[in-house]
């Protein structure tokens, strides 16, 4: 289960990739402009990031020079490629778990309802 900075940085590495034939050549400034300002990235956990999505088996990175700057060569693996279908399930199972919750708690108020009727 990825965090929320995680996610930030994969979606940036997704979209840049799925429009490049599944990989792509980004700077780290890119990632850090890209994302949202709330995380406030650093260069160090940029990389830090990278390679935690790259041990979990996103995609392979090879960190690289041009023009003077560092660059990440991203290539997606599956798991990668099936990211955003991985965003839609857990959005999914989000809203499963809730209605149930409140389904459950709605019952549990009828109950306690009669239950304290007949009491009485």
């Amino acid at each position: 289960m990825l965090n929320k900075k995680e996610i930030s940085v994969m979606r940036t590495v997704y979209d840049v990739c799925k429009k490049n034939n599944d990989s792509a050549i980004i700077s780290d400034a890119f990632i850090i402009e890209s994302t949202p300002e709330k995380y406030r990235f650093t260069e160090e956990k940029i990389d830090t990031v990278l390679n935690q999505l790259q041990y979990d088996g996103y995609f392979e990175c090879t960190k690289s020079q041009k023009n003077n700057q560092t660059v990440n060569v991203i290539t997606l693996k599956s798991k990668g490629k099936a990211f955003e279908r991985e965003l839609i399930q857990r959005r999914r199972e989000l809203l499963n778990s809730t209605v149930w919750r409140v389904i459950f708690a709605a019952l549990g108020a009828v109950v306690a309802l009669l239950v304290n009727k007949l009491l009485r």
